[in-house]
């Protein structure tokens, strides 16, 4: 079976394609890349991104870099993350991350976050927040929740407390609150308490804890409980030793001073002979 007329020009164009990306990017770069990657990868590259951006991120970007971006990230998302970044902010996640972690993301994040998160807080600020938090924990967390959801977030309460609070907790705390709260609660207990604050609560309670006693006495009863607290004159050296005692040293200090009684034998009646 030969080929039909339309397969024919779009194969032809195809491979013009490749000759005019090769020409734009000079003798030296383009023998060094068709060397390492080899002709039918390209073929297939250019047949899929247009040819004016893979020349410009090409022109941005070293021979290696090139070859181990194209080897590391499949191509089908290779071809998304073009698609769906701006050229500067691609090129800035490129040389802003090792190629390791940016190989990572790429397949645990879909390329249109990353793109949405870049367009939305700047590049920076998106580097920033991968590499402060770590590549693993945003990628935990951002798979817990929608990246719409956490763009929100960052708006209500700035990118430096969202960082600050989620660097202190772990990723099974974090997931825990997003499972029984959501998000909806954080700015308002952010707003309330300040980050430290609200960091020294986890840390006293626990996550477990201090989920139990927002389920318990709701949010803003929690809230007016704690306006409360704060206007009492209060001295740390007024709280009683007993009450540093857990719940099971009390019952087993009980259990020690309760001597057992002894048992006491019944007497046999004298009977009495005719």
């Amino acid at each position: 079976m030969y080929p039909k007329l339309g397969q024919m020009k779009e194969v032809l164009v195809t491979i013009q394609s490749v000759y005019q990306y090769l020409e734009k990017l000079g003798p030296k770069k383009s023998f060094q890349i068709l060397k390492n990657l080899g002709y039918e990868k390209l073929l297939s590259l250019t047949g899929k991104v247009p040819k004016e951006r893979l020349i410009v991120l090409t022109q941005k970007l070293s021979e290696d870099t090139v070859v181990e971006l194209v080897k590391q990230i499949p191509e089908k998302i290779l071809v998304e993350m073009i698609r769906e970044n701006d050229d500067d902010d691609l090129v800035y996640f490129i040389h802003s991350l090792p190629m390791e972690d940016l190989a990572l993301v790429s397949r645990s994040i879909p390329p249109h976050d990353v793109g949405l998160l870049a367009k939305t807080l700047g590049k920076e600020t998106s580097v920033e927040i991968l590499k402060t938090l770590g590549i693993e924990k945003s990628i935990a967390l951002l798979k817990e929740i929608p990246m719409k959801d956490f763009l929100w977030l960052v708006d209500e309460i700035q990118v430096g407390l969202v960082i600050q609070l989620v660097s202190e907790l772990s990723v099974a705390d974090c997931k825990k609150w997003i499972k029984q709260r959501g998000l909806a609660e954080l700015p308002i207990l952010v707003k309330f308490f300040g980050v430290s604050n609200a960091l020294k609560i986890f840390k006293k309670l626990g996550m477990n804890q201090a989920l139990e006693m927002m389920h318990l006495l709701g949010t803003r009863e929690m809230l007016e409980l704690s306006l409360i607290l704060s206007g009492m004159q209060l001295d740390e050296k007024n709280i009683p030793a007993l009450v540093q005692l857990k719940p099971d040293d009390l019952t087993s200090k009980k259990k020690t001073k309760q001597t057992p009684k002894k048992k006491q034998i019944p007497k046999k009646k004298k009977t009495s002979k005719r």
